[in-house]
């Protein structure tokens, strides 16, 4: 298709220079036609005024010319972008669906580390419609937010903020009830019960249990995500941290830059992105994308 559209553009640009080569040769042919007729005193010396016109006419075709060659070659350029960025989103998801599904497939293996510690993962699946990835994302959630949970029902643990003490509850509660923490998921239950039955001196009396289970579940679950190697982010050789989301939603970004021409602003994103080493094969990809880039605004 490209190959195509280039052919069809040097047509055009062969004809364009044709038709004003045949007009430019037109006028030159009249001019000296007007000329001869002049010396020899046919016509006045006011029809030498129509040279001028003649020109300032050939004069603007060749401007008209150098601009069309110009806009020519802008088109070109945006074609070869936009077939670029195409085939590009098309190797990066090709890639990407090569990769090999070892996460996975060690997930499942390693899962059963959780269900020996009282973890009832195939539930917790069955509730994700078996989707591991969704589960792997949901531990590493809850390890960034363990303590939060903790310090923040900590803090409303007062016999004013019973209220809010509850709705906390309620959202640990449903966090490990989507992980399969039985035990937790019950404890917590019980203190949002209490909680909103206004009972502060049941809830103390039983806060060291729900701390104790929070603890327990971290360890379990920090153990099964390092066993995986499972992160959120990816790393520069600077410690700058990038998530794997945000990563995707720039490599997007940077397509999109692409299909409307702004060629400075994808490469400026792929520069970034590639200091990131998501995949060897992505990398080798996006790099490949910035040379074609600049291989085509050097033509």
């Amino acid at each position: 298709m490209e190959y195509s559209y280039n052919r069809i553009c040097d047509a055009v640009k062969q004809l364009v220079d044709k038709s004003a080569l045949i007009w430019l040769v037109f006028m030159t042919g009249v001019s000296l036609i007007i000329g001869v007729l002049f010396f020899y005193g046919i016509l006045p010396a006011a029809a030498l005024w129509s040279l001028a016109g003649v020109a300032l006419t050939g004069l603007a075709l060749l401007t008209g010319v150098c601009l069309f060659h110009k806009q020519l070659k802008l088109l070109a350029h945006k074609q070869q972008i936009s077939m670029m960025a195409y085939h590009a989103k098309q190797i990066i998801n090709k890639i990407q669906q090569q990769l090999p599904d070892t996460l996975i497939s060690d997930s499942k293996i390693k899962m059963r580390y959780l269900a020996r510690h009282g973890v009832d993962v195939d539930a917790a699946l069955a509730r994700l419609g078996q989707n591991v990835e969704a589960y792997n994302e949901r531990v590493l959630a809850f390890l960034q937010e363990c303590d939060k949970y903790e310090d923040t029902l900590y803090d409303l643990l007062q016999a004013g903020l019973l209220i809010p003490y509850g709705t906390n509850a309620h959202g640990l509660r449903v966090r490990a009830n989507e992980l399969g923490l039985v035990t937790l998921t019950d404890t917590a239950f019980f203190h949002e019960i209490e909680a909103y039955a206004g009972s502060p001196d049941i809830v103390h009396a039983n806060w060291k249990k729900l701390s104790l289970e929070l603890d327990e579940a971290y360890t379990i679950l920090s153990a099964y995500a390092k066993s995986l190697g499972l992160k959120q982010d990816a790393v520069d050789k600077d410690g700058n941290h990038m998530t794997f989301k945000k990563w995707s939603e720039q490599l997007q970004e940077a397509f999109h830059a692409l299909e409307i021409y702004d060629t400075t602003r994808a490469k400026q994103i792929l520069n970034e992105l590639v200091k990131f080493q998501i995949d060897s094969d992505i990398t080798k990809s996006l790099k490949a994308i910035i040379t074609n880039i600049d291989d085509i605004m050097a033509n």
